[in-house]
């Protein structure tokens, strides 16, 4: 996977290119994807992947405290498990924001890129304050020669697979309809910090995962998740909250793996969600605390075992 910044501009070859944030990758973006694959070789060009870092939201709205379902560093593992060959990142910024489309198509489809071929989802808009749509797109493509292929929207059960769909579904906690959308697992990437130490003394050792502040997590509860560590998978039960018979007042994420038992401080993880199996909820006691963690660990051994 090569991945090209401002200082490759301009590439030094033609391509067919598909554009945009891509938060989440799901099931639309991997249509566009494919589409894309597809015009290069019928154009006889290099697909590329061209995206923004940042989120274009959190440049324009910083107020607005948005979540990113994928993080930039989990776009990329994302885009390697996809086996995107060529990636572009244009560095997003107020001037980039304020471009009109027909200068932006020009500095960097056109100048940068070498664009032969465009594909586009039927919502695309670009350029200053979302001006440019498909037909501009269009008129554009026949000033400066190049196609643009038009990608309907892909749906799941009568319903248009979408970022915002899919944000709705993790802040409700439905994980399962989630993953439908995304085509794989929600997940995480995070390192291992310091925690209090409260699951080994239960019994239960939990690895405590340091997440972005910008990362969108589903709310607070018990997960069945799978983890990943050092090329090995292994099955994990999650805890997003406060701990509230501990009365803790910051929140924490932390996977207890089962049947591991080794050290992970400063390690990095990757955490795929697999299903909420019950909320966050204050207990009478210690023991009976455990008593229900060693019943959730059975559950989620015998869900990922499904």
């Amino acid at each position: 996977m090569k991945i090209y910044t401002p200082k490759d501009f301009p590439l030094p070859f033609e391509t067919a290119v598909t554009i945009g944030s891509f938060d989440g990758i799901h099931l639309g973006h991997k249509n566009l994807f494919r589409e894309t694959f597809a015009l290069s070789k019928e154009l006889g060009v290099t697909p590329l992947l061209v995206s923004f870092d940042p989120h274009p939201r959190t440049v324009l709205f910083p107020e607005a405290n948005f979540k990113l379902l994928t993080t930039f560093e989990e776009k990329l593992d994302l885009f390697f498990r996809l086996n995107i060959e060529n990636i572009a990142i244009i560095p997003f910024s107020v001037s980039v924001a304020q471009l009109t489309p027909d200068l932006f198509v020009e500095e960097y489809l056109v100048d940068n890129f070498k664009a032969k071929g465009i594909v586009i989802g039927f919502n695309f808009r670009f350029g200053r304050k979302r001006e440019g749509d498909p037909e501009f797109l269009k008129r554009l493509g026949e000033r400066f020669g190049f196609v643009v292929k038009m990608v309907n929207p892909v749906t799941v059960d009568h319903t248009t697979v979408s970022s915002t769909l899919i944000r709705q579904t993790i802040e409700k906690g439905d994980i399962e309809k989630t993953n439908l959308f995304l085509g794989h697992r929600y997940f995480l990437i995070g390192k291992v910090i310091k925690g209090q130490g409260i699951g080994k003394k239960l019994g239960f050792p939990t690895a405590n995962i340091e997440i972005p502040k910008n990362k969108l997590l589903p709310p607070s509860g018990v997960y069945a998740v799978w983890v990943y560590y050092q090329n090995q998978r292994f099955k994990g039960a999650m805890n997003i909250g406060f701990k509230p018979t501990f009365e803790q007042k910051e929140l924490s994420v932390e996977v207890h793996l089962l049947g591991f038992n080794q050290e992970l401080y400063g390690k990095q993880l990757k955490v795929e969600f697999v299903k909420k199996i019950r909320p966050e909820r204050k207990f009478g006691s210690i023991e009976e605390l455990k008593t229900q963690i060693s019943k959730d660990c059975e559950l989620i051994e015998t869900i990922l075992n499904d």
